[in-house]
C-alpha cells in the first residue's frame, strides 16, 4: 500500500505538466509532432526594396522551415521580429509606423500575418554643428554644411547617415588643422507635430597643429632621403589629417613596403607643433614571375621577368623581360627613376630588342626611348621624350628594308579603374603621338598617332553583373602606305583586337597575307557575369578594321567577332579562356572559331 501510494505525487506531477504544455500547443498538435509548422506573409509595404529589407531581418521568415515547437514560442518570435522592423523603420525616417501580427491557430499550416502601416518618413528638418562650448567657431573654420556631409534637408531621415557623419565632421576639422576635435554630444530629436527630425552636434575643436618633426622608423635598404621627398607636408605647415591618405598612397605604389603606419602624437609638443611618427617595414624587393598565354591563331607563348624596385636604394626599378612564343622573340628591358627632378616627374629608359615573324612580316630590330613622365593629378600623366628604332624588315610582298627611326614620342595617360588587371569601375584613357623620320637615307617622315578609351559599368551587384567597352582609332599620314615600316603599320583581328579572327587578319591584304594599313578603328562590348567568387561568364561583340587610308573609311564594311569565355579568378588576376566565333567569315581565310587563354580581362 504505501509504495502504491508514493506513485500518486508522480502520476499528479506528469498530468499537470500535460496541461501546461496543452496551453502552448495548437488544436491538434501532440507531443510526437516535430513543432507548430506556419506560413508567414508581409503585408501592407509598397515599397519592393523596404519589404525585402524587412524580411531579411525578421526571424520568422528566416526559419520558416525550423517550426517552432509550441505556439507561444511562435509568438515569441512574432514579437522580437516587431522590435526588428520598428528598428529598421526608425533609421529610415518612419518613426510613426504601426506594426500588428495576425495568427491564425485553426489554419493548417498556422498563418502568420504581419500588417504594417510605414505612416509618412519624416523629414530632415535641420542639421546644426555647435561648440560644446557654446562659442562660435573661428573665422577661419569652416563649418561642413548638410550636403557635405551626406545629409539632405528636406528628405527622409536616415539614421545611417546621421551617425555617419560624425565621422566626416572629425574629418574635415581634421583637415582644417584640428586634430583632437572630438563629438561630445550627437542629438537627434523627433518632433511629430511636424513628421520632422532635428540633429544636433556638439563638439569640442582641440587646439589648432601645425606639423612638427616627421620620424622614419623601419628602414633597411630604402634610403630615408628617399621617404621624405614624398612627404605631401613640411614641418610647419598647418595639420591636415587628409595627407596622412596620400602619403600611405605614395608609399604604396612604390611597393616597397608591407607594412606603413603613420600617426601623430597625443599631445603639441613644446613648440607648438605636433609630432609625426611613420613607421615601415620593407617588403622584398625582387621578384620572378612567368606568364603563359595560348591562341590558336598565334600558338603558345610564355614570358619569364626579373624585377628590382629598389635597384639604387631610392625605389629605382628596373625589369627585364623575356617573351619567347611562336610569332615573337624579344627581350624587353625599362629603368625607372622616380622622383626626377621633382616629387611628381620619373624618368623612364627602355630598350626592346626582338624578332617579330607574323604572317604580314619578320622585323629583326632594336628599339630604345628616353621619357620624362609627370604626374599632373591622382591617375592622370603625361609624358614624352626622343626615341630611336633600327630595323630590318622583310614582307612577303616587298623587298627587305632596313630603318633608322628618330621619333619622339608623347602620350597621355588617363587610369580611373580600380584594377589593373580585373577592373569593374571607372575608365581608361590613352592618347600617342609620335613624328618618325628615317636616318638612313631615304628621308620619309610620317606621323603616327593613336587613342584608346575603356570604360566599366556594374550592372547588378547581385548577381554580379559588369558591363565593359572598348574602343581604339589610329592614323598614320606624311607618306603613302609601302614607305612605312610594315612592323609599325596598323593591323587588326586576334585576341587583343577582333576575337574570332586570324592574328592581323582584318587588314588589308595582297594574295590573301596582310600588308598593314595607314588607320584602324578597334570596338569592343562585354558583359561579365560573376558565377561564383571563383567562376564568371562572359560574353563579348567585337569589330573593327585597319584600312589604306590615312583616315578610317567607313564606307569600307567592318568585321565583326562574337563569342563567349570563362573566367577563373586567382590572387593573381582572372584566368582568361573565349572562344570567337567571326561573323563575317571568309570561307577561304577564316577559321570557324579561334581560342584564347591569357591571364586578365581582354581590356
Amino acid at each position: 500500500m504505501k509504495t502504491a501510494a508514493k506513485c500518486y505525487p508522480m502520476k499528479w506531477l506528469v498530468l499537470l505538466c500535460w496541461g501546461i504544455l496543452s496551453v502552448f500547443m495548437p488544436a491538434g498538435t501532440s507531443l510526437g509532432e516535430s513543432g507548430v509548422p506556419y506560413e508567414v506573409t508581409l503585408e501592407g509595404v509598397a515599397d519592393k526594396g523596404l519589404q525585402g529589407i524587412l524580411k531579411a531581418l525578421s526571424n520568422t521568415f528566416a526559419k520558416q522551415d525550423e517550426p517552432p515547437a509550441t505556439l507561444y514560442l511562435l509568438k515569441r518570435r512574432t514579437s522580437d521580429d516587431i522590435e526588428l522592423f520598428r528598428q529598421a523603420l526608425r533609421s529610415r525616417g518612419y518613426y510613426a509606423a504601426q506594426i500588428d501580427v495576425e495568427i491564425d491557430e485553426k489554419s493548417e499550416p498556422v498563418q502568420v500575418r504581419f500588417h504594417i502601416q510605414t505612416g509618412p518618413p519624416y523629414l530632415l528638418k535641420s542639421v546644426d554643428i555647435v561648440q560644446e562650448s557654446g562659442e562660435p567657431f573661428p573665422e577661419t573654420v569652416k563649418v561642413p554644411s548638410a550636403a557635405e556631409l551626406n545629409l539632405e534637408v528636406g528628405q527622409p531621415s536616415n539614421a545611417r547617415r546621421i551617425l555617419d557623419a560624425q565621422d566626416l565632421i572629425l574629418r574635415k576639422m581634421q583637415a582644417q588643422g584640428y586634430p583632437f576635435a572630438k563629438i561630445m554630444e550627437r542629438r537627434v530629436v523627433v518632433d511629430h507635430s511636424v513628421e520632422g527630425v532635428l540633429v544636433t552636434y556638439r563638439m569640442e575643436l582641440g587646439p589648432l597643429a601645425h606639423f612638427g618633426a616627421t620620424d622614419i622608423k623601419g628602414l633597411e635598404s630604402v634610403e630615408e632621403g628617399f621617404i621624405r621627398r614624398k612627404l605631401p607636408w613640411k614641418q610647419g605647415d598647418r595639420f591636415n589629417g587628409d595627407l596622412f591618405v596620400e602619403a600611405r598612397k605614395r608609399y604604396t605604389e612604390t611597393r616597397l613596403f608591407s607594412l606603413i603606419l603613420i600617426k601623430h602624437a597625443e599631445a603639441l609638443d613644446a613648440d607648438g607643433e605636433l609630432p609625426i611618427s611613420i613607421e615601415l617595414k620593407e617588403r622584398k624587393h625582387r621578384s620572378v614571375r612567368v606568364g603563359v598565354s595560348y591562341a590558336t591563331d598565334e600558338g603558345a607563348g610564355v614570358t619569364a621577368s626579373w624585377e628590382n624596385r629598389n635597384l639604387f636604394h631610392q625605389g629605382e626599378k628596373f625589369k627585364t623581360a623575356l617573351t619567347i612564343s611562336s610569332l615573337v622573340l624579344a627581350l624587353d628591358n625599362t629603368f625607372q627613376k622616380a622622383d626626377f627632378m621633382r616629387p611628381d616627374q620619373s624618368l623612364n629608359a627602355n630598350l626592346r630588342v626582338a624578332r617579330d615573324d607574323t604572317d604580314a612580316f619578320t622585323s629583326n630590330n632594336l628599339e630604345t626611348s628616353l621619357i620624362v613622365q609627370r604626374e599632373l593629378m591622382r591617375g592622370m600623366k603625361i609624358g614624352a621624350g626622343p626615341g630611336f628604332r633600327l630595323s630590318r624588315v622583310d614582307q612577303t610582298t616587298e623587298d627587305q628594308q632596313n630603318f633608322a627611326l628618330l621619333s619622339f614620342p608623347g602620350q597621355f595617360d588617363w587610369d580611373t579603374s580600380d584594377n589593373l588587371l580585373d577592373p569593374t569601375r571607372g575608365g581608361r584613357l590613352r592618347l600617342q603621338a609620335s613624328p618618325y623620320y628615317d636616318m638612313l637615307g631615304s628621308n620619309v617622315t610620317f606621323f603616327r598617332t593613336y587613342a584608346s578609351y575603356s570604360r566599366y559599368f556594374i550592372l547588378l551587384e547581385h548577381p554580379f553583373l559588369l558591363f565593359a567597352g572598348r574602343g581604339a582609332v589610329g592614323s598614320m599620314g606624311g607618306t603613302d602606305r609601302d614607305s612605312i615600316p610594315a612592323d609599325i603599320r596598323f593591323y587588326a583581328g586576334g585576341g587583343g583586337s577582333i576575337r574570332g579572327y586570324p592574328y592581323q587578319t582584318v587588314s588589308p591584304l595582297l594574295d590573301g597575307e596582310p600588308i598593314g594599313g595607314r588607320s584602324l578603328v578597334e570596338l569592343s562590348a562585354e558583359f561579365r557575369l560573376k558565377v561564383t567568387k571563383s567562376i564568371g561568364l562572359v560574353a563579348f561583340l567585337d569589330g573593327g578594321s585597319a584600312f589604306d587610308s590615312v583616315y578610317p573609311d567607313f564606307s569600307t564594311s567592318l568585321r565583326w567577332g562574337t563569342g563567349a569565355g570563362v573566367r577563373y579568378f586567382t590572387p593573381i588576376g582572372p584566368l582568361r579562356v573565349d572562344v570567337g566565333v567571326p561573323l563575317n567569315r571568309r570561307e577561304d581565310l577564316d577559321d570557324p572559331f579561334q581560342v584564347y587563354i591569357s591571364l586578365g580581362q581582354a581590356f
